[in-house]
């Protein structure tokens, strides 16, 4: 059996999106199945129109010069024809059995003009709902008119594809509520490579010291700053933290849209000998900063986007045997049982964030059942090689 996965983003890029991407194609081809990987336009940070990144093969798709990719709304149906055409050159050369698009819809709806035209299966990934996505950054609003085209455009997709694959079961239960045949749905939850993590029990001790972290309880998020991981509750908390405690510092690993406006935050409330903002970290350097952590801090808003999307980052700080405190949004209460497999506290109340971490940030014995029972949530439950298995029936059944 032969894949074509057409993606948004791969790697060598360094985000989630491309991480999971990388993940799924190398667990896949574990069970058998051979892939073959396509990025679209929105990807141009390559150099060859072929590009190998650890074994693995992508081809590129060179942007548009059309002026249609311009003129608003009519570039989202040049985006899909253009890319269209790619992915026909994709399959004629390469001859994949069925071809699996990953969010956004742009890719399922250019892939499904040809399957249809080469009566090959097409299945689409939704990682997020691009509206609600679009609202988050600012580029539309609840209701707006693009808000109900963007919506109405993934319908389409949703409606055309083969088969959907959602990666938890909250974007499964929005889908169905939307009219998508429940058969149609499969999940294939967010997980780790375990391989890709040890245990961490010690602190770099070179790190430690250059941030000046010793005798300090250290609260950690490492990411990307997006105004929905709600990191100014995180500031926030630290704020009612360092009434009556001096030895507690919040340590914020990465950069992002929001950065500016944290730091602003941070200086405005008198923080910074309490708050480091450390920048980015090479990816192979990012387990010396999880070691810095007594406890990974993941205060997400509640907004549509994080009640119905999984993260990955709570996954990765429990394989590095790291204990996690989240906002209660239903993306988290997917992947963390409350006192067992981490902490949750009330989304959008940093004072309620404050109180738990004082709550706990102590009690030693608490935080090592909560980072060993986490460990083995990832290991048993949620790696990438299970699922990598969960695609392989749909597969076979549309093939």
């Amino acid at each position: 059996m032969k894949v074509l996965h057409v993606l948004e983003y791969s790697r060598p890029n360094i985000s989630g999106y491309s991480l999971r991407s990388d993940a799924i194609i190398r667990h896949q081809r574990q069970i058998g199945i051979v892939t073959q990987q396509l990025t679209s336009q929105r990807y141009q940070d390559f150099t060859e129109l072929t590009e190998s990144v650890e074994g693995v093969e992508y081809q590129r798709t060179q942007a548009s010069t059309s002026i249609l990719s311009k003129i608003p709304f009519i570039n989202y149906l040049h985006h899909i024809n253009f890319l269209a055409k790619r992915i026909e050159k994709a399959v004629v050369e390469g001859k994949p059995d069925l071809i699996q698009t990953h969010s956004p819809m742009f890719n399922a709806l250019a892939a499904i003009k040809v399957g249809k035209k080469y009566n090959i299966p097409v299945t689409y990934e939704v990682r997020a709902l691009w509206e609600d996505a679009a609202v988050d950054t600012g580029k539309t609003k609840e209701g707006s008119f693009k808000y109900k085209m963007i919506k109405a455009i993934e319908q389409r997709a949703f409606e055309k594809a083969d088969a959907v694959s959602c990666i938890c079961e909250g974007l499964k239960a929005d889908l169905i509520k939307r009219g998508i045949p429940q058969d149609k749905l499969f999940v294939t939850p967010n997980a780790v490579d375990i391989n890709n993590f040890q245990p961490l029990h010690q602190r770099d001790p070179e790190l430690a010291q250059t941030f000046k972290l010793s005798g300090k309880k250290v609260i950690a998020f490492i990411g990307t700053f997006f105004k929905y991981e709600g990191l100014h509750y995180a500031i926030s908390a630290m704020k009612e933290i360092t009434k009556t405690r001096k030895d507690i510092h919040l340590l914020l690993v990465g950069a992002g849209n929001e950065l500016a406006n944290l730091q602003q935050q941070v200086s405005d409330q008198g923080l910074a000998e309490f708050v480091t903002f450390v920048g980015r970290v090479p990816f192979a350097e990012v387990s010396r900063y999880y070691s810095l952590a007594d406890l990974m801090v993941f205060p997400r808003e509640s907004i549509r986007l994080t009640e119905l999307v999984t993260p990955l980052k709570p996954l990765e700080s429990m394989a590095q045997y790291k204990p996690v405190i989240a906002s209660d949004i239903g993306g988290h209460k997917e992947l963390i049982e409350d006192n067992k497999t981490g902490f949750l506290f009330p989304a959008d109340n940093s004072s309620a964030l404050a109180t738990k971490v004082l709550e706990v940030i102590d009690n030693t014995s608490l935080l090592t059942e909560i980072s060993e029972q986490g460990l083995t949530f990832v290991r048993e439950e949620r790696n990438w090689l299970n699922t990598a298995k969960q695609y392989l029936p749909v597969y076979e059944r549309l093939i």
